[in-house]
């Protein structure tokens, strides 16, 4: 009886020493790295080991863990997925593939897998090739809304408007608040000059308030449209959120310029722009621009001077340079 309990007490021994050792915290470096020390074949520890490096943006560490664990398994589609997302990373876009298809091989029903797939397929524009993984997914499920999302951006891309709205707006059926397919529209239907493109952005404004690059969506269909007044007062509202903004301080001296006639008022505006954002070549010449206007010819010389240091062949710096009988 003695005999059999040792036996059985050393086998439950040796099942936890191969297949994981419970007695290190996994949740940190350290506890991982002691329990790959005392057993190298603990799979739990390394895999948790290539997950921590992979976030740490450690890829070639995360890769090499997982090249021992599919060695030592071979048959975990999740091992294959977390490589994808590794390759991925590094932009070796055709081990990303392979990795995938690994774990399609394995487990066909996989639907995060044909998801990663028909991503990469539309990052190195394959779009026929996406498509049949998307539709491959949303066969199996048909309430994806990241599926419809993708497959409208593939035919946007492809110039098919009319697919990619009914796919965007399908998009929104799935999920009310997916703000990305919103944008999309409001995108779509500004580019035609329709109004229905302020509802899209205002909707894809109301899940993220703090998306600054749809306020400026909404501000230059105004502008675009003729409507200076609600322009300037949206680009007004989104500096006064997002300080760094820097096309919207353009955006409001070039009315002020062009469409107001008013220099002076601009000029602040394009240096805040230049300001916000260093090397804005187009707002230096503008302040340039304003200040000749205004006959502050060397406040002038000096904006255009700016952006010819920025580049030298900048044409209309040059001219406007030479105009005012400039000497470098």
């Amino acid at each position: 009886m003695k005999r059999l309990l040792f036996s059985i007490c050393l086998f439950v021994a040796f099942f936890m020493f191969s297949c994981g050792n419970t007695k290190h915290d996994l949740n940190n470096i350290n506890g991982m790295n002691a329990a790959l020390t005392e057993n190298p074949a603990d799979t739990a520890a390394r895999f948790a080991r290539a997950k921590y490096y992979q976030a740490k943006g450690r890829n070639d560490s995360a890769l090499a863990d997982m090249q021992v664990l599919v060695k030592t398994d071979s048959l975990r589609p999740d091992y294959y997925l977390t490589m994808a997302d590794i390759y991925l990373a590094v932009n070796q876009t055709r081990y990303t593939r392979k990795a995938l298809q690994r774990a399609i091989s394995l487990n066909s029903e996989l639907e995060s897998a044909h998801m990663k797939l028909a991503e990469l397929y539309l990052y190195v524009e394959m779009r026929q090739d996406a498509l049949n993984e998307l539709n491959e997914v949303l066969k199996r499920n048909k309430n994806n809304p990241k599926g419809y999302y993708l497959k409208g951006m593939i035919y946007k891309e492809s110039g098919d408007t009319a697919l990619a709205i009914s796919s965007f707006i399908t998009t929104t059926e799935q999920d009310p608040n997916y703000a990305l397919a919103y944008e999309q529209l409001g995108l779509i239907y500004a580019a035609k000059g329709d109004k229905r493109s302020l509802d899209f952005y205002t909707n894809a404004l109301r899940i993220n308030p703090k998306n600054s690059l749809t306020r400026y969506n909404i501000g230059y269909f105004y502008q675009s449209s003729g409507d200076t007044a609600n322009a300037l007062k949206t680009y007004r509202e989104l500096i006064s959120i997002d300080p760094t903004f820097a096309n919207a301080y353009y955006n409001i001296g070039f009315i002020l310029f062009e469409l107001k006639n008013n220099p002076k008022d601009a000029v602040p505006y394009f240096l805040q722009a230049a300001a916000a954002k260093p090397g804005y070549i187009e707002a230096i010449y503008m302040s340039g621009l304003c200040n000749e206007r205004l006959g502050n010819k060397e406040l002038a010389l000096k904006d255009y001077t700016s952006a010819l240091r920025l580049d030298p062949n900048f044409a209309l710096a040059q001219r406007a340079f030479e105009r005012l009988g400039g000497k470098l």
